[in-house]
């Protein structure tokens, strides 16, 4: 745990010093680099991101003054990036921001196989900060990335190169493009375990006896803490557009500020009431009462015969698991795909995935195994220690590699304007 936690260590935390002996001051190592639109670039600054840099390719080859001229080039045009904030009238909801923080610490934690608690003591003991610190810590970086995104979707938007876009970029790049190690190539079918109708329509009931409540006068805080089951303590949230469940999403639309729904909403959580408290031009702020939906044991038993007997007509080559995960799976990331997940290297791939696959010889399917609410069975496709991405089996990520490529060149543009839209005053 020690060495990733190391990594996350955020910035410079004080003034570097040295004492060259007990009788003269101390030597401050700290310095002013740059200063871009009135914000400061100190030396920790450039020095911390010197050493994230390291790890690209042919960098450390370069001369020093090359490598700490580049490093502080980049962080310039973040910070002139950042400029755009407020000329843009770009802002970030703090309830966003701890939602976010929330989800790093809970995956740090689950990646690590650890409890909440004992994270906090790594972190009090490796960096010598209490949780709260690390999370200002985590709120500061995570507030920049957001800005630095959303600067990006609103004067670059997204690009989707055409397919000859893509051809000319592999041609161009495949050289340059990093190869794979320690990869699988891996499938899967996903049946979610949902509840029966009787069940669902006597949450629904439930549902609409609050929204008649709201509608006589009760309060929405008191019908939420009496009964909603959302795991947030925080029931008010921001919802980025597209970023959410979309019958949440078009629901919340269609309400004015203060009002809520007149019907539950059916999501994959449950039945929800929601509540619209803001909206902004990039996503919504919202409250809801969340209804939770149990499955029974039999559904849960349906579902894994249904699995079980589909896994058996595979194996007698009956239908091929490519077009039972076409038709049958509710997997979006992979269902479109024949449930492949493609190439990926074995340090990257979902630990409780790893675990399933790492087991298995090429060719042969797992047994159905429940994870997060559905049923899931993978098949391993191949192996291979070293590969390079192609066309043919990696076209996906080319193709967002050529639009990643496409997006920096037309945002590097008009970082090329910007820049002189600001005061910049490199002192190195």
């Amino acid at each position: 745990m020690s060495r990733i936690l190391l990594a996350l260590l955020i910035g410079a935390f004080s003034l570097f010093a040295a004492e060259n002996s007990a009788k003269r001051e101390p030597i401050l190592l700290e310095s002013i680099v740059a200063v871009v639109d009135g914000k400061v670039i100190l030396r920790s600054d450039l020095m911390s991101a010197l050493y994230q840099f390291q790890a690209s390719p042919g960098f450390l080859q370069l001369p020093e003054s090359e490598q700490m001229s580049r490093v502080l080039d980049r962080i310039i045009e973040e910070k002139v990036l950042l400029s755009r904030v407020s000329r843009d009238s770009i802002t970030v909801e703090e309830t966003e921001l701890s939602q976010r923080v929330d989800s790093h610490i809970k995956g740090l934690a689950a990646r690590q196989n650890t409890s909440l608690a004992a994270l906090e003591r790594a972190i009090r003991d490796q960096l010598g900060m209490s949780m709260a610190q690390y999370r200002e810590r985590l709120m500061e970086r995570f507030k920049d990335e957001i800005l630095l995104s959303r600067i990006r979707q609103k004067h670059v938007g997204i690009i989707n190169p055409t397919k000859k876009e893509v051809e000319e970029f592999y041609s161009s790049y495949k050289d340059s493009i990093p190869r794979q190690y320690d990869c699988l190539l891996f499938s899967t079918i996903s049946l979610p375990v949902e509840p029966n109708k009787q069940i669902s329509d006597s949450v629904k009931n439930v549902a609409l006896a609050i929204i008649d409540s709201l509608v006589r006068g009760v309060h929405w805080a008191v019908l939420a803490k009496n009964h909603s089951q959302d795991a947030s303590s925080d029931t008010s949230a921001y919802l980025r557009r597209g970023s959410g469940d979309p019958d949440y999403e078009r629901a919340a639309m269609r309400l004015s500020i203060g009002e809520w729904t007149d019907q539950p909403v059916l999501t994959k959580e449950g039945w929800t009431i929601i509540r619209l408290l803001g909206k902004k031009e990039d996503g919504i702020k919202t409250s809801r009462i969340l209804l939770r939906m149990n499955p029974s044991q039999a559904d849960s038993l349906g579902v894994l015969r249904r699995l079980d007997s589909l896994k058996s007509e595979i194996e007698k080559e009956k239908t091929s698991f490519s077009k039972a995960a076409t038709q049958l799976s509710k997997d979006r990331e992979t269902s479109f795909r024949g449930g492949s997940f493609g190439w990926q290297e074995r340090k990257l791939i979902e630990p409780e995935y790893s675990r399933i696959v790492s087991s298995l010889r090429v060719g042969e399917i797992s047994e159905p195994e429940m994870i997060d609410g559905s049923y899931r069975i993978f098949r391993l496709d191949n192996e291979a220690q070293v590969r390079e991405y192609n066309l043919e089996e990696d076209y996906h990520v080319i193709e967002n590699m050529a639009a990643s490529y496409m997006s920096n060149l037309k945002l590097q543009s008009l970082v090329g304007q910007w820049k002189n839209e600001v005061y910049i005053d490199i002192r190195m």
